[in-house]
């Protein structure tokens, strides 16, 4: 199903925005997937009460269907996830329409699950264990120009990182591997360096971030001003708290086992 967005609404559909809603999921690597809406503010939305709301699950080109029944008293229980691929992350659109009537009156795209450690997936980056048979990790990275819920998502693998809060919590996981993400991603934007300024793709959603690091925007052409532009964004990436903190604690882990 196309994305809906400010270029494929032409009937002009109350948008919904994303932080209305409060999705939970869960998955223990051996069952069927189950997630549920645990809350939908649809007076702050701006749907009426009688409205019915009903839930499209995708995971790559794979998706389920599910009605919740009408928005003041949707259905809150667990529903199994089950008809979807598993090596692609887990994405939620909600729609809304009256009783009775085929016609939506309202959407909601790239909606989040909440994941079990009860952090919200709503980050520049995915990160979603699966298994990988071999790869300690991969990078599945859209198009510039994809639409703006697209966003990057490192696969990895389960056996070592369970959860993505496992993988996010340990310094080695962090120092080897997100530079390089990071690396990617800003060649991915230079591909198109305009669609930085196109909120409806998920590159434009990286525009204040990029900003925030104090880089300037990437060059137009293709040589190698593009890739000293990325390796800039890399180590302004690099020297952030947070970052700095687990590489330095890498250095001092390393050091000490080289005294031994």
């Amino acid at each position: 199903m196309k994305q809906i967005s400010r270029r494929t609404n032409p009937t002009g559909l109350n948008e919904v925005d994303r932080r209305h809603f409060s999705l939970r999921l869960s998955d223990d690597g051996k069952s069927d997937r189950t997630f549920w809406l645990e809350r939908f503010d649809f007076k702050e939305a701006g749907i009426p009460a009688e409205a019915h709301i009903n839930c499209v699950a995708t995971a790559g080109t794979s998706e389920q269907y599910f009605q919740l029944g009408q928005v003041s008293n949707f259905n809150r229980a667990a529903r199994a996830v089950n008809e979807l691929v598993r090596d692609k992350p887990l994405r939620f659109r909600f729609v809304f329409h009256m009783p009775g009537e085929k016609k939506l009156i309202g959407f909601a795209d790239g909606v989040r699950a909440i994941d079990e450690s009860g952090n919200l997936g709503g980050s520049l980056v995915d990160i979603f264990p699966t298994d990988l048979n071999g790869p300690v990790w991969e990078l599945d990275l859209p198009a510039a120009s994809a639409e703006v819920s697209a966003k990057p998502c490192i696969l990895v693998e389960r056996t070592i990182f369970p959860t993505a809060t496992v993988a996010v919590n340990h310094h080695w996981f962090v120092a080897l591997v997100m530079p390089e993400v990071m690396r990617r991603v800003a060649l991915r934007i230079a591909e198109d360096p305009g669609s930085l300024e196109n909120d409806d793709t998920w590159t434009g959603t990286w525009k204040a971030y990029i900003s925030q690091l104090g880089v300037d925007s990437p060059p137009d052409d293709e040589d190698d001003r593009v890739d000293e532009w990325a390796a800039s964004v890399v180590r302004k990436f690099a020297a952030t708290g947070q970052l700095r903190h687990q590489i330095d604690r890498l250095i001092s882990e390393m050091q000490g086992e080289a005294a031994e």
